[in-house]
């Protein structure tokens, strides 16, 4: 059986995510597609705006056979680190295709490009442009001469088959034209971005939420999603930038060096800045062209997960020492009496004995990301922890 990987984060689910599905559906109906999702922190450096739970359950309705966790440590990477690391995960599957959704679709082009990326005369380039304070997405994209590095999905795509090259060399590709503008914050486009729905539902109120939903979310899911929102299972952001503002003024500049991608003297900066009265006012003080708002975003949640150095550098040498399963339905349940290269997880409790201590030391920042996101959800009686533990791989018929 092909089987079909979308690396994905579903933050949420909408009706351009569903587009993708159906299109591989459509063209390849025997294939298997298998989800390999950021769980309960994302790569824009911040909680997911619903939990994985609701989030894989959704998945399934809009077409996955199967939804696989994807590590924090890769989660919340630069997307070189977050394409790396589920790219292995895809080669530890099995997964023989990866489809993701590009605002170009011209493989040939895309794979050129990124067979340059770690040649000697673009890494020289590309060290120079870091050198003048350019941020590493700038830097890259000036060093190629590629201006489609300068559109995230084509920039991920990349990034995929970048490690591709390394990890999975057999891997094919399957690039799904995006339509829509990944900024926009409008809901009134076709297939509305993920940035326009965040933005819609942190905002508005519930009633309007709920209206404005229905032409932007698959059928199947709106019911269940605008339950979720009006029942405030849902992450309110003041409160984990409220949390990071905390622990940015309890913590020392030695402890900070720690963390992952505090270099450069920038902690000082940093805990000069975490005296502001807002969180947004500390970050304004800190951003540069060199750290860009998504950097310290993901900075805020290395700080508050207790992502070291130490521990990413193992993470990258080793890549995902499990895959968690979320959740399925028929067609993946077949699937799942498949060997793999690594464990595929359904019981969280009995995984640490399945594991190494990198295992072990993902295992347990994956569970505080689900207790620190659940605790910034606007209801306060859906704030419990643990709920990794009490939690069984959905089964969706």
């Amino acid at each position: 059986m092909k089987t079909i990987g979308i690396i994905c984060e579903y933050n949420p689910f909408h009706n351009g995510h569903a587009h993708q599905l159906y299109t591989l559906a459509s063209k390849f109906p025997d294939a298997l597609r298998i989800c390999i999702m950021s769980g309960s922190f994302v790569q824009r450096g911040e909680p997911a705006l619903f939990s994985k739970f609701d989030r894989a359950r959704w998945a399934i309705l809009g077409g996955a056979d199967v939804v696989i966790e994807l590590p924090t440590l890769y989660s919340l990477g630069s997307a070189q680190l977050f394409g790396t690391g589920a790219i292995r995960m895809v080669k530890a599957l099995s997964i023989d295709t990866l489809s993701f959704g590009s605002e170009t679709t011209a493989l040939n082009t895309l794979i050129d490009v990124a067979k340059r990326m770690d040649c000697e005369s673009t890494q020289k380039e590309l060290r120079n442009y870091l050198n003048t304070g350019t941020s590493y997405g700038t830097a890259f994209r000036k060093a190629l001469g590629a201006e489609m590095l300068s559109t995230p999905n084509a920039l991920l795509g990349l990034e995929y088959i970048r490690a591709g090259l390394k990890y999975h060399p057999t891997l094919e590709y399957i690039p799904i034209q995006r339509t829509s503008d990944h900024h926009n914050q409008n809901i009134d486009q076709e297939l509305p971005s993920g940035t326009a729905l965040r933005q819609l539902i942190t905002t508005a109120n519930s009633l309007d939420i709920c209206s404005e939903l229905q032409d932007a979310t698959p059928t199947p899911i709106l019911d269940d999603m605008n339950h979720k929102i009006t029942s405030g299972h849902y992450v309110d952001y003041s409160g984990y930038h409220n949390m990071v503002h905390m622990l940015s003024r309890r913590i020392t500049t030695n402890d900070l060096e720690r963390f992952v991608d505090f270099t450069e003297g920038i902690e000082h900066l940093w805990l000069k800045a975490a005296q502001q009265p807002t969180w947004d006012a500390a970050i304004n003080q800190i951003k540069s062209k060199r750290y860009t708002y998504a950097r310290l975003q993901r900075m805020s949640a290395y700080l508050t997960l207790g992502i070291t150095k130490d521990l990413m550098n193992i993470a990258i040498n080793e890549g995902p020492q499990y895959a968690r399963l979320l959740a399925f339905n028929d067609k993946g349940r077949q699937w799942l009496r498949t060997e793999h290269d690594i464990p595929v997880i359904q019981k969280w409790a009995k995984a640490p004995a399945q594991l190494n201590n990198l295992g072990k030391s993902m295992h347990h920042i994956d569970t505080l990301a689900t207790d620190i996101q659940a605790l910034c959800f606007h209801n306060k009686a859906n704030r419990i922890g643990h709920t990794d533990y009490t939690y069984t791989p959905q089964y969706i018929k």
